[in-house]
């Protein structure tokens, strides 16, 4: 009985063994495992880990996602590269903990854009839905001693972006997800709910974008804040928007770099797939004016001219 059992823990150790053996030859060839909660958390991670080099680097919700194209931008920019990390449903707390658990540890920008919407989902961490779930993948997100334990999920498939009829990624490598590219504002849903969430920016909301400067400082990189565009030109709640807005502009003082307002900039409504992402014709004319203004403000931000006031071209 004894030397059954024996051979049986034999045998199960031998079988381990050639797995790890054999997963350890094939490290660098098979698919990293899926830990994060979404598709974009799962996919910027890993390409971010891959990528280690991205002069600029842009942070924000899903208007960032989707509209700020990453490969227009350095082709037009005097910044050679760049990555959207513009995640889904995120604020200035999961953008934070993305910033110092994620982004500076596999690369290295020379300047980080904050992207921050016009509104607030809530009024504290608390109401961050995708913070927690962040913090329960970063746990098991790590590099494993063992081959076995580094690729426990192989067999399921991780890259599970959505596709267009060509069967082309509709989120880039970059992060910009083209998703929206062919949808028209004209065939978006009514907005029937009221302006949401506190009519000013939370002060620990501030606080969480003064520590992401002040991290980025010390890091060595530069910082610029970005008011996304938001929402179409003709919304009923413009003055909402305004007041929000304008306390974001308060901050000025205290978070000591350029805060570009793209959302008052005058947007065409044809530029909209819905009520808050652009089509291709908005990506394309919002990148565009991004890399002309970025590349102003780090021209003044490497002559560091003193405090610089917002841009509202």
């Amino acid at each position: 009985m004894r030397s059954k059992v024996l051979n049986v823990v034999m045998g199960v150790i031998l079988t381990l063994g050639i797995a790890e053996t054999t997963l350890r030859v094939l490290d660098n060839r098979l698919p990293p495992r899926t830990q994060w909660p979404t598709v974009e958390t799962d996919v910027k991670f890993h390409r971010l880990r891959e990528m280690s080099e991205a002069d600029v680097v842009f942070l924000g919700s899903s208007i960032t996602e989707a509209d700020i194209d990453p490969v227009a931008f350095a082709s037009e920019s005097e910044l050679d590269s760049a990555f959207n990390s513009g995640l889904p449903f995120s604020t200035p707390f999961s953008n934070e903990w993305w910033l110092n658990q994620v982004v500076l540890r596999h690369v290295e920008p020379k300047l980080v854009v904050i992207g921050l919407t016009a509104w607030s989902a809530g009024a504290g961490a608390d109401d961050d839905l995708l913070l927690p779930s962040l913090k329960t993948a970063i746990n098991s997100v790590g590099e494993p001693p063992f081959a076995l334990l580094r690729h426990a999920g192989v067999l399921s498939e991780w890259d599970s972006r959505e596709t267009d009829a060509r069967g082309k990624a509709l989120l880039t490598d970059l992060g910009h997800q083209t998703g929206y590219y062919d949808r028209s504002i004209d065939e978006a849903p009514p907005l029937d709910r009221p302006f949401e969430g506190p009519p000013e920016m939370p002060e620990d909301e501030a606080d969480a974008v003064d520590r992401m400067i002040g991290r980025l400082t010390s890091n060595g990189t530069e910082a610029i804040v970005l008011i996304e565009p938001g929402r179409y030109p003709g919304d009923d709640r413009a003055a909402d928007y305004d007041r929000y807005i304008d306390s974001i502009l308060s901050h000025r003082e205290q978070w000591g770099v350029p805060v570009v307002d793209a959302f008052h900039h005058p947007w065409d409504r044809g530029s909209y797939a819905d009520l808050a992402h652009f089509n291709r014709r908005g990506t394309e004319e919002f990148t565009s004016y991004l890399a002309r203004t970025i590349d102003r403000l780090w021209a003044n931000l490497q002559g560091k001219p003193g405090h610089r006031v917002a841009d509202k071209a």
